[in-house]
């Protein structure tokens, strides 16, 4: 049957053919389809093929159904069966560098689907069409923060995106070379100029841990990020900030600097500080007894009480700093000492030794 409907068209009076070229977009009449391709009459009853890899998967069953108008772009004029050879997938392709070059003009915002990973960067698809987004380029909730920059590492975090729609913008695109750059930060900056503009220091805000690193956390919102310093996670030491915080959690910080785009955020501002209820019961003058715990060239440390530590600085052991201490004290040693000022922010209290 397929023969038939074949050589009945080739039949048809050639006197009107049309010449077709490669590139050349066209339409037509489909007049018989099947799993492995679509026969099409042109312009002057010229035949075409539309083979199964060509349709690509850029039309439906419904839309490849006999008697639909198909366009798509010729890719042989004619073949040795004399048929034109058209590609819907080709079309689709053209369609799209189209499109693009008129979203990155119109600076529109698009919807891309991930769908490979590596160390650069991740690879999205748009209506066909392959694009990269940079690392550089992305939003800090999905910066893959790595200690050391670790290749193998930062592919990991990567991969964790396939399979996910972002929001970009593009950047740069280019058919020659066949490279489309987008970028996920550009797509989000006015939400960040405007989230920067209306926020001031002193502000709590809740956002999203984007980051985790030996010197402290990153938190995210409203496209933009700021760092809780290790030293403003607790109140008291942390050695680990991994111990209590992941990526993705939620955490409310207290803003407590903002140069720009750069903003520095608390926690532990956000309650009360422990140490100053533990040293009510001290005062300058008061005398405390306690053992040594350790020392360093800032001077030898006592624990006073269980939150409590005091300082003797170290000539009072007739050391120079950067001088030996070994002979002279030694771990669990109990000094006493004279309260000469209790500091607030170094959580200490500054002793004179007393002799015994």
């Amino acid at each position: 049957m397929t023969k038939n409907i074949m050589d009945s068209l080739l039949a048809k009076d050639s006197s009107a053919l049309v010449a077709f070229k490669c590139g050349q977009s066209v339409k037509g009449i489909i007049v018989d389809s099947n799993q492995s391709r679509c026969l099409l009459e042109l312009e002057g009853g010229v035949v075409a093929i539309i083979t199964k890899r060509e349709i690509g998967g850029f039309a439906s069953e419904d839309e490849l159904a006999v008697g639909t108008q198909v366009e798509a772009t010729v890719i042989d004029p004619e073949n040795e069966q004399g048929l034109v050879i058209l590609s819907l997938r080709r079309a689709s392709q053209d369609t799209a560098w189209a499109e693009l070059n008129v979203i990155k003009e119109e600076s529109r915002a698009i919807k891309v689907k991930i769908e490979e990973a590596n160390k650069g960067g991740l690879m999205a698809q748009y209506k066909g069409l392959k694009s990269f987004l940079p690392v550089s380029q992305l939003m800090p909730l999905n910066y893959p923060r790595v200690e050391g920059a670790e290749a193998g590492e930062i592919l990991k975090k990567l991969q964790v995106h396939i399979g996910k729609e972002f929001v970009v913008k593009v950047i740069n695109v280019n058919r020659e070379e066949g490279k489309i750059i987008i970028s996920e930060k550009l797509a989000n900056q006015m939400q960040a100029q405007d989230t920067l503009k209306n926020i001031q220091v002193g502000d709590i805000v809740e956002g999203v841990v984007s980051g985790v690193v030996k010197f402290g956390i990153f938190v995210a919102f409203g496209g933009v990020e700021g760092l809780v310093h290790v030293s403003e996670l607790e109140w008291g030491h942390v050695s680990d900030p991994g111990r209590n915080y992941k990526v993705s959690d939620k955490v409310e910080v207290l803003i407590i600097g903002k140069d720009g785009g750069k903003l520095s955020f608390s926690i532990k501002q956000l309650s009360e500080d422990p140490w100053l209820k533990s040293i009510e019961k001290y005062s300058e003058g008061d005398e405390v007894l306690g053992k040594i715990v350790r020392w360093n060239d800032n001077g030898v440390f006592i624990e006073v009480d269980k939150d409590v530590q005091g300082l003797f600085t170290l000539n009072q052991f007739g050391v120079e700093r950067g001088g030996e201490l070994v002979g002279k004290i030694k771990d669990g040693d109990a000094l006493s000492g004279k309260i000469l000022k209790i500091n607030i922010d170094s959580h200490r209290l500054e002793l004179e030794k007393i002799e015994s």
